[in-house]
């Protein structure tokens, strides 16, 4: 309705300038310049309505948006989004402190299992050494060196199946 006014306003301003064009030809000398003046406060109405009708319709677009914002409804949604994201987000910290634990407890493990292979691959080293200290009368001094040789090199390798095999061979020289 109101766009329908405005409508009006602007089609008779542009009529009355039309009038004013037409009277200026005539040669009246008072008439065309009120009439145009009559146009501007017309032309001038037009837009005033149209401006004010789209601030209206702004303000009224506005007050529904603040409405809808801060609904019942609408504080709920935001509420359980809320919610929601809380609970993604204890449950992205529960897994990163579930792999930190895991990689640290495989950490763990791993360092005790090479101390423990260690420990086995030296005391295995000692008893070889052991053993040969007691055959050390029985057995040609150049095989006794090489026997000696071969658990020094094994361990530093950490090889334990190769020290196996070199006590095996040794009970079974002997």
């Amino acid at each position: 309705m109101i766009i329908r006014i405005a409508l009006l306003l602007l089609i008779s301003a542009f009529a009355a300038f039309g009038l004013a064009d037409f009277l200026l030809e005539l040669a009246l000398p008072l008439l065309p310049e009120s009439i145009t003046q009559l146009g501007l406060g017309l032309l001038l109405c037009a837009f005033t309505l149209l401006i004010m009708a789209g601030l209206w319709l702004l303000v009224i677009q506005i007050i529904t948006a603040i409405r809808v914002y801060f609904s019942v409804s609408q504080r709920k949604q935001r509420y359980l989004l809320f919610i929601q994201a809380q609970q993604q987000h204890i449950k992205q910290q529960f897994q990163n402190r579930a792999l930190r634990l895991h990689y640290f407890h495989e950490l763990k493990r791993q360092q005790l299992l090479r101390r423990n292979q260690q420990k086995h691959l030296n005391s295995l080293s000692k008893a070889i050494d052991k053993d040969l200290q007691t055959l050390k009368t029985r057995l040609p001094k150049t095989l006794l060196k090489q026997y000696q040789r071969q658990n020094r090199c094994y361990r530093k390798q950490q090889d334990s199946a190769a020290l196996l095999a070199l006590q095996q061979k040794i009970h079974h020289d002997c």
